[in-house]
């Protein structure tokens, strides 16, 4: 396939996921609200948007017996520890819970802008366009940053799960690591693509 049909067929994709997360934020918000400024139960089919997987590392919780295949070629375990704690969105900490989600959808809805503008910005015969490396800064930025927002409510939502159910020991499962490790080899991109612009600029004034 060649690079012009790429970088249209990824500029498509950028512009459908962008508006459909902005579909789905705004519909997130309204709902939120909704349950915010509303007394729901927890059999309302709604709560399943606070719905959080939590491990537990109680004393009294642990694992049942090992079972084996039956020629022992692999083996199994139930794990009795894993739970799902559901937050009341009425709540204090279900304000907290629906702010930190809308952030996540921003930042989403941010990075798929900004990939929007890069796409626009490429250009084959010239590809290191100056206006290209802030755009790739602001997106390893953004990767950084929804790392930095999991790890702070990782340790608040664990220092509520303790004050509310203390001795079962709860602790939010949550991917922590992956932005990091996203931005910061966006930001090594971010050097190669500076000095590809330095580069052609030095390449276009000797011609």
């Amino acid at each position: 396939m060649k690079p012009t049909y790429i970088i249209a067929t990824f500029k498509v994709l950028t512009t459908i996921g962008f508006y459909f997360l902005l579909i789905i934020t705004t519909v997130f918000l309204f709902f939120s609200l909704m349950n915010a400024t509303g007394s729901k139960s927890f059999n309302t089919p709604m709560f399943k948007n606070n719905n959080y997987k939590v491990m537990s590392f109680s004393e009294s919780k642990g694992k049942t017996e090992i079972q084996y295949s039956a020629d022992k070629q692999l083996r199994y375990q139930l794990l009795q520890n894993e739970y799902y704690v559901q937050i009341n969105p009425s709540t204090p900490f279900g304000y907290y819970t629906m702010l930190i989600t809308f952030i996540h959808l921003l930042l989403g809805i941010f990075t798929l802008w900004t990939f929007r503008k890069i796409l626009k910005e490429i250009q084959l015969k010239a590809p290191f366009a100056g206006k290209i490396v802030p755009l790739l800064k602001y997106v390893a930025a953004v990767f950084i940053t929804a790392d930095l927002i999991n790890v702070i409510n990782y340790i608040i939502f664990n220092q509520y799960l303790h004050q509310q159910m203390p001795t079962m020991g709860f602790k939010l499962v949550s991917e922590i690591g992956s932005g990091f490790i996203i931005g910061s080899i966006t930001w090594i991109i971010v050097a190669i693509f500076q000095r590809g612009v330095e580069l052609q600029t030095e390449n276009n004034l000797t011609v």
